[in-house]
């Protein structure tokens, strides 16, 4: 059973601050780093940079701060009795790892902290607080297991994520690829490079093929008319919409709407 017993979320110290626990605590505690720090767990000291897991063991000495400025984190206490994921935790505490998924972190432990607040029934609480803790250290284990991984990561992998999620989202809306470099502040052809070398697909391809596939959904699960969806997956032209069509699918949509 996990016990949720205090946390916060984007939690922010001047520079002046200094936690210092030199007999540890009785629980664990989570910590996502959003500024550097300087760690010592233990015995030994960690120059720590933004968005960094780090889950320190009950009794465990620890003290952090960030001499160069202002300390921020998100932060989660919370104990466990004849839990099945105590092995799982015990093999990823004490070590600062790298994290590709800051924000989905920081939404699991607002919820965990929102359904210990919230929640009246207790069978209920505590069976969403598991489930939201499931999925929290799962989300912990795999960014520990791709650690090596992550420290060869792209530059604005994150946020090129993000994008291709949006993308996803809105293929009604348009994309231009001058205007999503300038929100990362990087010129066109770099982002162009960025967003093929990490999803093995160029841009606007990409989101050609989003447009598809959400037309081929809606093909499939509404009496629409072709034009009505051509209109909806953001084509001003009916004929630029089967051209992109059969260009992905391999047929036209009218024959796709009549496969059996």
């Amino acid at each position: 059973m996990i016990q949720i017993l205090k946390g916060g979320c984007r939690t922010r110290h001047p520079s002046t601050f200094f936690m210092s626990r030199p007999e540890g605590l009785m629980h664990y505690v989570i910590l996502i780093t959003k500024s550097k720090g300087i760690f010592h767990i233990g015995d030994k000291e960690y120059t720590v940079a933004p968005n960094h897991a780090i889950l320190v063991k009950p009794q465990t000495p620890y003290s952090y701060s960030n001499p160069e400025g202002n300390y921020s984190d998100d932060w989660l206490h919370f104990s466990i009795t004849g839990s099945i994921y105590l092995k799982e935790i015990q093999s990823i505490a004490n070590t600062p790892f790298p994290i590709d998924n800051p924000e989905s972190l920081t939404f699991f432990i607002q919820q965990l902290l929102w359904e210990n607040s919230y929640t009246q029934l207790e069978e209920y609480r505590n069976q969403n607080i598991d489930a939201l803790f499931s999925v929290l250290l799962h989300h912990l284990l795999s960014a520990y297991k791709n650690r090596e991984q992550q420290k060869k990561s792209l530059p604005f992998q994150n946020e090129l994520q993000s994008l291709r999620l949006e993308l996803q989202n809105s293929v009604t809306s348009k994309h231009l690829i001058k205007e999503e470099a300038k929100k990362l502040d990087i010129s066109e052809s770099y982002f162009q490079h960025l967003y093929t070398a990490l999803f093995g697909i160029s841009f606007q391809k990409d989101f050609i093929r989003m447009r598809v596939e959400y037309a081929k959904h809606l093909i499939r699960t509404s009496n629409l008319t072709l034009e009505q969806i051509s209109e909806i997956c953001g084509y001003a032209s009916e004929v630029h919409f089967y051209r992109q069509f059969k260009q992905i699918a391999g047929i036209t949509p009218a024959i796709y709407r009549n496969k059996p």
